[in-house]
């Protein structure tokens, strides 16, 4: 796939995240795969699950011993989940906390593959959020169709 800018990854997110929801989790897995690959793209991933995940929660306005807690059902061949759980909400504390030097820290000492398995649990995490509370969100959902349709080679 070509290197994406800020506004292509954000809308890459929001179709990995709207193809969890319409289950196609073999698309969501290869655009979260393409988007952690470059610490940028990853950090936007990031940013706009957290978005997603702490809405209504203002960055920063939390106690910085607070953990939020992620819970994204296991899928087959997920060994390493309780890993990445564990990640993924050490990530999302430290940006609610605005924390950033704890973000960098927990995904400085993460291997590559461990970063996707973070990554892809926020993007599981933000679409049960959205499945859970608001049902079917359009704006992931055409993000998902409309770019799941180009190819992501």
């Amino acid at each position: 796939m070509q290197r994406l800018d800020d506004v292509q990854a954000r809308e890459v997110t929001l179709a990995a995240v709207g193809a969890v929801n319409r289950r196609d989790q073999l698309w969501s897995i290869e655009a979260v795969r393409c988007l952690a690959s470059e610490e940028r793209t990853r950090m936007v991933a990031i940013d706009t699950c957290a978005a997603i995940l702490l809405r209504g929660v203002p960055r920063g306005s939390l106690d910085p011993s607070v953990r939020i807690p992620i819970s994204v059902p296991a899928t087959r061949g997920d060994e390493n989940q309780a890993q990445a759980t564990e990640a993924a909400e050490a990530v999302l504390s430290g940006l609610a906390c605005g924390d950033d030097g704890r973000v960098a820290v927990v995904l400085g000492v993460l291997t590559e593959e461990q970063r996707f398995d973070a990554v892809l649990v926020l993007v599981r995490a933000a679409a049960a959020w959205i499945d859970t509370y608001v049902g079917i969100d359009g704006d992931t959902v055409d993000a998902y169709y409309a770019i799941s349709k180009a190819e992501m080679t």
